[in-house]
């Protein structure tokens, strides 16, 4: 469930993010790109370092963690966009929220594919991809129709008024999927299943 809700807060969001960099911001394609890699690029630097935090406290911690910190990013991103805000004022939730799926991202696929016996990994992984391409369906289909009931594409400020209850349904779906990665084995647990013969697990 925490992967579905992952992939349906971040694609959702980054739907949302694009378009008000272009109609409310009046950016341009490379200059939204641009604007939006404080965000886009922490993976690079933080998904290793949470990779090896993972592996000294857990998956569980880092999980609720990240959905929480890109919970919370988006949420203060819906709070400060307006048109013709300065563009400090929205780096720094896009760093938090980046900083949050870097941490979540990777440790969710890990947490899915570790939880089975080793014979069933692909299963698990194949089970897990789904999760998230449904999630990116259900995120993006429930932000439009909030986006469609609060605001439309007329003018910058119509999009600023519907983007902004918009966004905020993304930062709740993470912030829903950290209270579901609280269900993820500890690391005891984690470790146990890791180390225990394989004629257990199959059992």
């Amino acid at each position: 469930m925490s992967s579905f809700l992952l992939s349906a807060a971040l694609v959702s969001a980054a739907f949302l993010g694009v378009q008000f960099f272009q109609f409310a911001q009046g950016d341009g394609p490379f200059v939204t790109g641009l604007r939006v890699l404080p965000w886009t690029a922490t993976p690079v630097i933080v998904a290793p370092l949470a990779g090896l935090l993972s592996d000294r406290v857990g998956r569980r911690p880092v999980m609720v963690l990240g959905l929480l910190l890109q919970g919370l990013g988006l949420l203060w991103l819906s709070a400060v966009a307006r048109v013709g805000v300065a563009y400090p004022a929205l780096m720094v939730p896009l760093v938090v929220a980046g900083v949050g799926v870097s941490m979540a991202l990777p440790t969710t696929a890990t947490a899915a594919v570790s939880a089975v016996a080793p014979r069933d990994m692909g299963k698990a992984s194949g089970v897990n991809g789904t999760l998230q391409r449904f999630g990116t369906v259900f995120g993006v289909s429930l932000v439009s129709i909030v986006f469609a009931a609060n605001g439309h594409l007329g003018s910058p400020a119509s999009y600023a008024a519907g983007f902004a209850p918009a966004m905020a349904t993304s930062g709740l779906l993470s912030l829903v999927g950290a209270v579901t990665a609280l269900g993820t084995p500890g690391r005891r647990a984690a470790m146990a299943a890791e180390t225990r013969p394989a004629s257990q697990l199959a059992s």
